[in-house]
């Protein structure tokens, strides 16, 4: 008589993705570098009684202007003794283009303000450094809208003048974002941030830093 000794299947579980790679950074999300200073332009701004008094105002300058001007030609009309309507319709449209000159410029001075503004949809998430190969690391990170990624990259303490710029894939504006860094030194401290759009991102107010 024999016996056969049947065990049990051990259950395979699926790792986190965290831990299947040995990560030396992981973030959430970043947070503008640039906020402080965008918020004192705004106080400064503030400070300025003259241009808020005049904003409200902005919407009918056009309908001002317009009779203004029409006012203007249809008077020369008069003084000139010319009545006829073919003139008083090139005064009209002369007079209608030109006030809404005034009107171009306040949509057009908008848009430019609204495409420099950084927006949710181009901070740097889900902030990764993880190993590539023996002296290199690669960056990654998402944005909810495709934009081009830059990182500042260099040995601690970074400045402008010691960091090393690197554009990640190939300078296109994309979603899923990646650069990778070579030529790393063993236990050294590094420190990065990333621009995404025209905004720098870092870690609450301080350089994203890890040692390899």
């Amino acid at each position: 008589m024999s016996f056969v000794i049947t065990t049990p299947p051990t259950p395979i579980t699926t790792p986190h993705p965290l831990a299947a790679v040995n990560y030396f950074v992981t973030i959430n999300q970043l947070s503008s570098r640039n906020a402080p200073e965008t918020k004192e332009e705004i106080a400064v701004s503030q400070q300025i009684p003259f241009g808020d008094t005049l904003a409200p105002l902005i919407p009918y300058a056009p309908v001002f202007l317009f009779v203004l001007l029409f006012t203007v030609a249809f008077g020369m009309q008069v003084v000139n003794k010319i009545r006829s309507a073919r003139h008083m319709m090139v005064a009209i449209l002369i007079a209608f283009f030109a006030a809404s000159i005034p009107t171009v410029l306040n949509y057009v001075q908008q848009g430019t303000r609204q495409e420099a503004r950084a927006g949710p949809e181009e901070v740097p998430r889900q902030v990764r450094v993880a190993p590539q190969s023996p002296g290199s690391v690669v960056i990654s990170w998402e944005t909810d809208a495709p934009r081009v990624g830059v990182v500042r990259f260099g040995k601690k303490p970074l400045t402008n003048a010691s960091g090393r710029v690197y554009i990640g894939n190939d300078q296109m504006s994309v979603r899923m974002h990646s650069v990778q860094i070579d030529t790393l030194t063993k236990k050294q401290p590094y420190q990065f941030e990333i621009m995404s759009g025209n905004t720098w991102y870092d870690n609450n107010g301080k350089y994203i830093e890890f040692t390899y």
